[in-house]
């Protein structure tokens, strides 16, 4: 079943947060940020799995530090504090 293409959902412009595909199993979103934006410290209410599609970040879990860039797969657990920082153009999938 195709579901339609994740770069009609991005904005180069500006951050964007799209959900891409949602069903009583799973929620599928599309975070694209553009170099030097972020998102501050928060939490989820689920664990999730990510997929970098584009570009490099800094993902900071708790207290350590991670750099990510395009074709790396990471995940954390729900309620861990996080944050992103966009070292270039970024975008990736986040499944929840």
């Amino acid at each position: 079943m195709y579901l339609g293409n994740i770069n009609d959902h991005l904005s180069k412009d500006q951050t964007t947060k799209a959900t891409i595909y949602k069903d009583d199993r799973f929620h599928v979103m599309l975070l694209h940020l553009p170099e030097g934006d972020e998102l501050k410290p928060h939490k989820s209410k689920t664990d999730a799995c990510c997929i970098v599609q584009k570009g490099e970040v800094e993902f900071k879990l708790e207290e350590e530090m991670y750099h990510y860039r395009k074709g790396d797969l990471f995940s954390f657990r729900a309620g861990q504090l996080h944050s992103l920082k966009a070292i270039t153009d970024f975008s990736m999938l986040i499944i929840k």
